[in-house]
């Protein structure tokens, strides 16, 4: 402690005045940062008590007591709580370092303290770095529990809306206005078929933004839902065409909605709209725009058991000819019905596309020439197709 016996007595005397100096630096905070003055002045009290409690370890640290970091720390969790930035926690130790060191000053009266004080600077700063820098580092960890209980709670209010727990219109009102998802546009439900490892494509939610539509996703039977808000209906087309770009999955898009009592209902038409998709295959549909894989997705025991009855002679078949001839049917189906643009898309000539479904025509008794033949061949092959039956 050489050279520095005089200046620690300085240190002394600031101690034993520990309260007022409290009540005085308390007041330079609030008047440096009088954009939180109202935030810090519902909390007086305990914002005084943090104040003292730094400045009083500071005082001891200056004694070479054993440093002790609580009090930084606790200021830092404050700090975080009350919602006050992290450059304002620093710049009060910052003040904090300078109204001790211009206390010390003021005391040494003599020009042989004040050499001695000079002693006493590089502890002095050395000791606001030290405690700024646990303030700091609690401070982010608050912010990071809080971060996470916000997230938690966001998706499990998310999810009572969606799974029908709430039924009661206010309180779904309430949970989409706190969600930030209200507003005059136009609602829309998303179930996307990902695992919980892999979660949503990288950017989903901020290219949404980039339309103006704001969301909110949480993982539901074994997909990520979400719920989105949507600046008006001019936005639903444009929606819907990011949704299918990012998707690398299957993912269901419900009708749009207004009233967030109908979430419920929303996420259901997501998921059977998602169904309405091949298994493994990517992209986005949306609930209705295809009537007849929507009756096959909303009644897949019915269309399993309608599927097999239509294709039960091509289960006798080698595998590779039953494959063959449903890969005909269908691309058939998904030119309009054109045999030339078929066999181009088959690499084929015409006259093999027109025997192959003759040759369906012939084992199921439905043929493409006929209405009604024809209608029950593609339900069948969109029940094939969307999975609800076992191929071959």
């Amino acid at each position: 402690m050489t050279g520095k016996r005089g200046a620690v007595g300085l240190v002394a005397q600031l101690l034993g005045d520990v309260d007022p100096l409290a009540d005085e630096l308390t007041d330079q905070i609030f008047d440096a940062e009088r954009g939180y003055a109202d935030q810090l002045r519902d909390h007086h009290d305990r914002v005084r008590t943090a104040v003292r409690d730094n400045l009083r370890t500071l005082l001891l640290a200056l004694q070479e007591n054993p440093i002790s970091l609580d009090a930084a720390r606790e200021a830092g969790r404050l700090k975080a709580e009350l919602g006050i930035p992290l450059p304002a926690l620093l710049h009060a130790y910052r003040l904090g370092g300078r109204f001790i060191w211009d206390r010390l000053l003021a005391g040494a009266t003599d020009e042989g303290r004040a050499t001695e004080l000079l002693h006493l600077a590089s502890d002095i700063w050395q000791i606001i770095d030290d405690h700024s820098g646990a303030a700091a580092e609690a401070y982010r960890t608050t912010v990071e529990e809080q971060s996470h209980r916000d997230a938690a709670a966001r998706t499990a209010m998310l999810t009572s809306l969606l799974d029908g727990s709430i039924t009661s219109a206010p309180r779904a009102t309430e949970i989409v206005r706190i969600l930030r998802l209200d507003g005059t546009g136009p609602l829309l439900v998303v179930n996307a078929e990902t695992d919980e490892a892999e979660g949503l494509p990288p950017g989903t939610v901020s290219k949404l933004r980039a339309l103006g539509v704001t969301s909110q996703w949480t993982r539901l039977a074994g997909s990520t839902a979400g719920l989105l808000h949507l600046p008006g209906d001019r936005t639903i087309p444009a929606t819907r065409d990011l949704l299918t770009t990012l998707t690398s999955t299957r993912t269901g898009i419900s009708r749009p909605f207004r009233t967030p009592l109908d979430a419920t209902r929303a996420w259901r038409e997501a998921q059977v709209a998602t169904r309405c998709l091949p298994p493994g295959t990517q992209g986005a549909h949306t609930y209705g725009e295809a009537p007849v894989a929507l009756l096959v997705a909303s009644a897949p025991d019915a269309a399993a058991d309608m599927a097999r009855s239509v294709f039960a002679a091509l289960d006798a078949l080698p595998a590779a000819e039953h494959t063959t001839l449903l890969e005909t049917l269908d691309t058939w189906f998904s030119v309009g019905g054109s045999t030339t643009k078929a066999a181009e898309l088959l690499h084929c000539h015409r006259n093999t596309v027109l025997y192959r479904l003759n040759r369906i025509g012939e084992l199921t008794g439905r043929h493409t020439t006929d209405a009604v033949g024809s209608a029950e061949l593609y339900a069948a092959l969109r029940a094939v197709r969307q999975g609800v039956v076992v191929e071959g």
